[in-house]
């Protein structure tokens, strides 16, 4: 008797999961097979497929140029919130850790306010000191809501590492620096490496802040999306977001297996 209450409570989770499952893919397996239509509209089902929308979107300058800003203004996004991420959590990891707790819930109100607010609050911020349009607003922008991602990935990965590796490393006479550099540092490089990556793709999927700080001459490919749906309708877009998507999910799957093997090597 006791089997078949076990066995319902899986087949009730499997059901739950599924039931999710599709509610997150079905929408983006319809974007896909539209970005492969032969419709000049965005129609569902395609009547034909063909690879035709793809060709336009790497053939147009207007969103090959969005794509490469996005793609540049990630890169300095990435390097500065590494630059400014990893050494905040290693003064983060040294402090107690009821201070470090109340410090990292601070640093992570930009994510967790309203994107509309913080969007606002840097127009605002950007047009009193004339730099709102640039793409130095939006990497400013940007570097606001990625930074906590490598704060906290890495102040993670600082948790978790054994501490008599450090004092072994101590006890052979190394200095702090050489600590740092040969120990600490490389443990923590899959936690830096996420972080890395979160930050790369908040910056490169990031909307409303390029839409606020942003302007014609310094759109993002997230930004010619929004102005693509609103304007032309055609499956562009879709073939602009199944690319966005791929590369998405290549970064995902690097940082699920950089996190393997650093799991594989703490064990």
């Amino acid at each position: 008797m006791s089997r078949r209450p076990a066995n319902l409570r899986i087949a009730l989770a499997w059901a739950v999961v599924i039931l999710v499952g599709l509610f997150v893919l079905v929408p983006l397996a319809i974007m896909v097979l539209m970005s492969f239509s032969t419709s000049e509209f965005i129609r569902f089902p395609p009547p034909g497929y063909s690879l035709r929308w793809f060709s336009n979107f790497f053939a147009r300058a207007d969103w090959t140029e969005a794509a490469l800003r996005s793609i540049r203004i990630g890169a300095i996004v990435t390097a500065a919130a590494v630059g400014l991420g990893v050494p905040a959590a290693l003064a983060l990891a040294a402090m107690s850790r009821r201070a470090a707790n109340a410090l990292a819930a601070a640093l992570t109100l930009p994510i967790l306010m309203p994107p509309v607010v913080v969007a606002l609050a840097m127009y605002m911020s950007f047009t009193r000191y004339g730099i709102a349009g640039s793409e130095l607003a939006i990497v400013l922008g940007h570097l606001c809501l990625a930074l906590p991602f490598v704060v906290l990935t890495t102040l993670a990965a600082l948790r978790g590492l054994d501490p008599d590796l450090v004092r072994a490393a101590r006890a052979s006479g190394a200095g702090r620096i050489r600590v740092l550099r040969t120990v600490t540092l490389p443990l923590a490089a899959p936690g830096i490496f996420s972080g890395a990556v979160l930050a790369f793709l908040t910056s490169f999927d990031e909307l409303l802040i390029a839409l606020f700080v942003g302007s014609s001459t310094t759109r993002t490919l997230p930004r010619r999306m929004w102005e693509g749906i609103r304007s032309e309708f055609d499956p562009t877009v879709a073939a602009a977001s199944t690319v966005l998507v791929a590369g998405t999910l290549v970064l995902g799957i690097l940082v699920l297996v950089l996190r393997h093997a650093r799991a594989s090597r703490t064990a």
